[in-house]
């Protein structure tokens, strides 16, 4: 008996086991379905696409946390002002913000624009600071971490673009499917075009782009819901991120624009479709209303202005189609009246317009976006204003912009409102992108969106070939095989992998900010071009608190931010009266620069000029130039946009010559043999004899020009009467710190 008993139970334990096997068989079956589900995959590539796009800009780090370029300096200390007036509080800080309409005392901070001052409120966009404010006490008082405001707010946009890869998979998703989001949502994490505007440090359009994907998204959602109180929860959602636009975002007018045109022509041609009037009504209400109700605008540019002029058309539209006022059949019936009005109202509008002065609310960067020949100076004199090639932009985008024209082909043949948008949003960012360099970070989103939905669509395409039959049969060889449609799927796929495999991305996201380069974009990099660096330390330890330094715009947040000394002028190029005044002391002799500097009060100038060297191997002697190259220019350079600043030739300050260094010929910037470039100060100030530069590429050495400089001038620069240097920066003497001497403050003799 016990042995039967033994041998039942172990039948019975046999078999229990069997079930536990069986039952971990189907568990483990159902894990791999799941895991190979099309869900499952499209949420990893999603998980992926975020985690290498916070990867890729986080690359930095490996040189210290730094902000980078300029504008991220300013945004850090507005987050400063904002803690600093809520004494710790930030939502007193934001409430002091918007006080500003209601604060008969609205100081100016001196800071910037010396002697006057700046109305920080007035003249900033706060959205950039109140987010660094916010997660700054977030994570300090809440979470309890040990962190800086300065590494917190170099980092907001970092985690604030990463998120625009989840925000334009859900974009993907609602024009088309799950796999045009995923595909877009990894090509956007390694956009390098999207990438170097908002890596570690740098400024605001790392949160301002997220938000105007789910802008759009919100909005999409909002003209597809089936009920009112759906629509109207979206467009409050879509209005809101609109606000955030509008905080973070100069540029907030292109898409509170590309919203409103795309609902006016869809509801002039469809005036029965109130899902998107109504969705589109409450959208634009909160939109305008982060307008009117933020000091750099106001009421007048959100109601007032030409940027308004399509939101406040569609809104009439809008609500038109509401009522249930057919506006299309009106324009159908009377097409021609309807044109011929239309046309010479909009032109007696534009006159009246101009008239008013309310065409001058759009800024000139704007302005030359519209109409790309349209550049005032202030637009010339930065590099990244610049109207790009078609090279440049293919450089960008690679195979994915050829993806894209497909796309749009794409949904030109569809007849719906999100096909409409999505062929508006890529077309108009295309064109912004080809008016201005910038402004290609703009179309990254439309890019990879619209390229996705070109590649899906081709892919598509080709699989549902076979099985259409006769009609896709081939001369003597039947129909069309799979394996055909494999191979070219499989080649679209390779085309598209240069796109994503070998993005410009990954080469130089690692490249360290431009405070610890002194401007000269570098991948290898040993720290030899500290020398703005050390310039600051220099200024902020030695320069009186007091003091106002004179500079050329491009590093006025530098040097205020970071020594807490005043400057004339900043990247902000809001006084461009000012700016005038620095370039002409700059371009004139002592005595004319003298009086300007002492109307402003300045006290010291700092000049930059990355100077390089060769060893003349016959005489021993260094020979030090500058180069022929808009990425690593200095003053010398920026010298010929002060010269049109003032209305004068900028060929009478520089020309080129040619320098041979070991067989090969290099075009160096050097002075102009004119008597304007002989007297200018600035020259005098960049050419001074120090320890570290005695000889210049242009000097004469005993009567005779060097034997690898050819066709430029031979000149000799006088010495500086009215200026002292005091400081020049190490390793490489590229900064330069003059004391101006007043005729007043010389001392007497005996």
């Amino acid at each position: 008996m016990p042995c039967e008993r033994g041998l039942g139970g172990g039948a019975f334990m046999r078999e229990k086991a069997s079930v536990a096997l069986k039952r971990l068989a189907h568990a483990l079956v159902r894990a791999l379905n799941a895991i190979g589900s099309p869900r499952t995959i499209v949420a990893a590539v999603v998980i992926l696409s975020f985690v290498i796009a916070l990867t890729l800009r986080v690359a930095p780090m490996k040189w210290g946390v730094y902000l980078n370029e300029f504008d991220p300096f300013y945004e850090y200390y507005l987050a400063e002002k904002l803690l600093e007036k809520g004494n710790g509080d930030v939502w007193k800080g934001i409430a002091w913000w918007f006080g500003w309409w209601f604060d008969s005392h609205r100081e100016k901070d001196t800071l910037f624009w010396a002697p006057y001052g700046r109305d920080l409120r007035r003249t900033s966009q706060p959205g950039a600071a109140m987010f660094s404010a916010l997660t700054y006490v977030f994570v300090t008082q809440v979470l309890g971490l040990d962190v800086d405001l300065y590494t917190v707010h170099a980092f907001v946009p970092v985690v604030g673009a990463a998120t625009a890869s989840i925000a334009i998979f859900l974009l993907g998703r609602e024009l088309r499917d799950d796999v045009t989001g995923a595909l877009a949502s990894l090509a956007l994490s390694v956009s390098w075009a999207f990438i170097y505007r908002t890596n570690l440090g740098a400024k605001h359009e790392g949160l301002a782009i997220p938000f105007m994907i789910l802008a759009f998204w919100a909005f999409l959602k909002a003209c597809r819901a089936h009920t009112t109180r759906s629509s109207m929860l979206w467009s409050l959602l879509a209005g809101l991120f609109l606000g955030g636009v509008v905080l973070s975002w100069g540029a907030y007018l292109y898409p509170w624009n590309l919203l409103a045109l795309a609902t006016l022509v869809w509801l002039i041609f469809n005036p029965t479709d109130r899902k998107v009037a109504l969705a589109f009504v409450p959208a634009n209400i909160i939109a305008t209303l982060f307008i009117a109700i933020t000091p750099r605008f106001g009421p007048r540019i959100a109601l007032f202005s030409v940027g308004a002029v399509l939101p406040l058309t569609a809104t009439i539209v809008s609500l038109l189609s509401i009522l249930g006022v057919r506006v299309a059949s009106v324009i159908r019936e009377r097409s021609r009246q309807v044109v011929a009005v239309t046309a010479l109202g909009l032109l007696a509008a534009l006159l009246v317009l101009w008239q008013l002065g309310l065409l001058s609310s759009l800024p000139g960067r704007i302005l030359a976006v519209v109409v790309p020949l349209w550049r005032e100076v202030g637009v010339t004199t930065v590099a990244e204003h610049m109207v790009p090639t078609w090279a440049m932009l293919f450089g960008d985008y690679r195979s994915l912009i050829i993806f894209s024209f497909a796309g749009a082909l794409a949904l030109l043949g569809r007849r719906d409102l999100k096909s409409f948008f999505t062929f508006l949003f890529w077309f108009s960012s295309l064109y912004a992108a080809a008016s201005m360099a910038r402004l290609t970070l703009l179309f990254a989103p439309a890019a990879t969106l619209v390229g996705a939905i070109g590649v899906v669509h081709l892919c598509e395409t080709l699989l549902s070939l076979p099985s259409a039959g006769e009609r896709f049969r081939r001369k003597r060889r039947g129909t069309i095989s799979r394996e055909v449609v494999a191979f070219a799927v499989i080649l679209i796929l390779f085309s598209l992998a240069p796109a994503i495999a070998m993005s410009p991305a990954i080469t130089y996201s690692h490249q360290p900010p431009l405070i610890l380069t002194s401007s000269v974009g570098v991948l290898d990099y040993d720290y030899r071009y500290m020398d703005w660096v050390s310039a600051l330390e220099w200024i902020k330890v030695n320069v009186p608190k007091d003091a106002v330094i004179a500079t050329w715009w491009d590093y006025g947040y530098w040097i205020s931010v970071n020594t807490r000394r005043k400057t004339t002028c900043d990247n902000a190029t809001i006084n461009a009266t000012q700016i005038r005044l620095i370039a002409r002391a700059f371009l004139s002799n002592e005595t004319v620069a003298l009086r300007i500097f002492k109307k402003l009060g300045v006290k010291y100038v700092v000049v930059f000029e990355p100077f390089f060297y060769v060893r003349d191997r016959t005489t021993g002697l260094t020979i030090h130039f500058s180069l022929v190259y808009g990425g690593i220019g200095g003053d010398l350079a920026k010298s010929a946009q002060m010269a049109r600043w003032i209305g004068l030739d900028p060929d009478k300050f520089t020309t080129v010559g040619t320098l041979e260094v070991e067989g090969r010929a290099y075009p160096v910037l050097v002075p102009a043999d004119t008597p304007e470039a002989r007297n200018a100060t600035l020259y005098r100030m960049l050419f001074t004899k120090t320890s570290k530069k005695r000889l210049f590429v242009f000097e004469p050495i005993m009567g005779r020009r060097l034997p690898q400089y050819r066709d430029g001038p031979l000149i000799r620069l006088p010495p500086l009467e009215h200026f002292k240097l005091v400081f020049e920066s190490e390793p490489n003497g590229w900064v330069m710190v003059f004391e101006v001497v007043y005729p007043s403050e010389r001392p007497r003799a005996g």
